[in-house]
């Protein structure tokens, strides 16, 4: 994650077509605004479209004109910003020709930067296979991967204590408290869905817990078998568990004590000196619970 907003800050600078890649839910459409907003292009329009969400006549008129609407045509109206093309797999071949020539037309510098993202192809195809190869370079000149959520690590953890507080607060109770087996299941999770699966249940697991019953693990029981066959992870050193799981609980009591070292240290049992020595090892401090 640490190259993806590293990438992100490199390619929003420059003008040219980006092709951003990934599992569903991984991300793919904040990385597309992450990039207009770091780039020149961020007082700009903003302009997104899904290319599998019409007929192939409706997105043409949509992209191109005439619009029946009396609107502006969506190339016309993202001129000089950015033009995101969502579901760049399902173009048809036809608009895959227009869209390339528009493309030669713009010339270098693009008057209108295009992002593309593809949101789904075969397991065993690329969207290289899917796209015709002229069209695939000029937008693949720079390449965007979202990582699935399974390969992040403690990332599960913190995200899923952040959605969960986020919805215990929107629901007026309290979120609930992850032991370390439950901790351990999150990482192991194959979440196929990534991190759009990973909110839909910490908001399941707050509902449960305003009425006092079920666990997270019954939540990804059900989540993993309802979606069927899914990924599987690669087991993972028991160490890492183990720091995860201490990271998010300290993490967790600090924000529950608003950064109050004394609280924390009583709570955990923990001496001054190893507490500042976890959070330093962590990456935690003290002013961002204040």
């Amino acid at each position: 994650m640490e190259r993806l907003r590293e990438d992100i800050l490199d390619l929003g600078q420059a003008d040219s077509h980006v092709l951003i890649d990934g599992e569903t839910g991984t991300g793919k459409t904040l990385v597309a605004h992450a990039l207009h907003a770091v780039g020149p292009r961020a007082s700009k329009k903003f302009v997104t479209v899904s290319c599998a969400a019409w007929g192939e006549d409706q997105l043409a008129a949509k992209l191109f004109g005439p619009s029946d609407d009396g609107n502006l045509p969506l190339i016309e109206e993202a001129r000089g910003g950015t033009l995101c093309l969502e579901d760049i797999e399902a173009l048809s071949h036809p608009l895959q020709s227009r869209l390339l020539t528009l493309i030669n037309e713009q010339g270098v510098p693009p008057e209108t930067r295009i992002i593309a993202i593809c949101n789904e192809h075969a397991p065993d195809t690329t969207l290289e296979d899917v796209l015709r190869s002229d069209l695939y370079y000029r937008l693949g000149a720079m390449t965007i991967i979202c990582p699935p959520l399974r390969s992040r690590g403690e990332d599960i953890l913190t995200l899923f204590t952040r959605a969960s507080e986020q919805f215990a607060e929107e629901y007026g109770c309290d979120a609930p408290q992850v032991t370390a087996q439950e901790a351990a299941q999150l990482l192991q999770a194959p979440w196929p869905g990534n991190v759009r699966q990973l909110v839909n249940i910490a908001e399941r697991a707050v509902l449960q817990n305003r009425r006092g019953s079920g666990s997270i693990a019954s939540l990804l029981m059900a989540d993993n078998e309802a979606s069927g066959p899914a990924l599987t992870t690669e087991g993972k050193p028991l160490k890492d568990y183990v720091e995860a799981f201490e990271r998010m609980l300290i993490d967790n009591t600090m924000r529950r004590h608003k950064g109050s070292i004394t609280a924390v240290m009583d709570e955990l049992c923990l001496p001054r000196r190893t507490l500042n020595e976890k959070m330093a090892k962590y990456g935690l401090q003290r002013q961002d619970y204040v």
